[in-house]
């Protein structure tokens, strides 16, 4: 092979190289993965308050860019879903929809190392309904 198709060569492979390593999880063009693998049991479910009932469901989707993962609690009479401790609390017609139902979702985190609401780390929820 001849010196000046050595380094065509060569030159080729290096650019092809660089524009390999420009491209990072997350950016144009590559989707970040990690987003699609928080644990479930990254979340504690309790059931330790007055009323305090089985979430009526929790079903994880990962067919988006990231996971979310949805939780109901009810139906019942002043269903609620207490977030981190008393942190927070999502009740029925926060979502809009009074069906005695309350509603959560969170998405996992593009570290996937957690579950996020508006950017809070979500590490406890309880669901309560009379």
């Amino acid at each position: 092979m001849s010196s000046t198709s050595s380094a065509l060569l060569l030159g080729l492979l290096l650019v092809a190289a660089d524009a390999c390593m420009r491209v990072t999880p997350g950016g144009p063009g590559m989707p970040a993965m990690n987003c699609k693998t928080c644990a479930a049991n990254l979340i504690a479910i309790t059931m330790a308050g007055n009323g305090a009932k089985p979430m009526t469901g929790d079903v994880t989707d990962a067919t988006g860019t990231c996971a979310v993962r949805m939780f109901t609690c009810g139906p019942g009479m002043n269903s609620n879903i207490d977030i981190n401790r008393g942190v927070g609390v999502v009740v029925d017609g926060d979502d809009g929809t009074v069906d005695m139902t309350a509603h959560f979702t969170v998405t996992c985190n593009a570290a996937g190392t957690a579950w996020q609401n508006a950017g809070v780390d979500i590490t406890q929820l309880e669901c309560a309904f009379d």
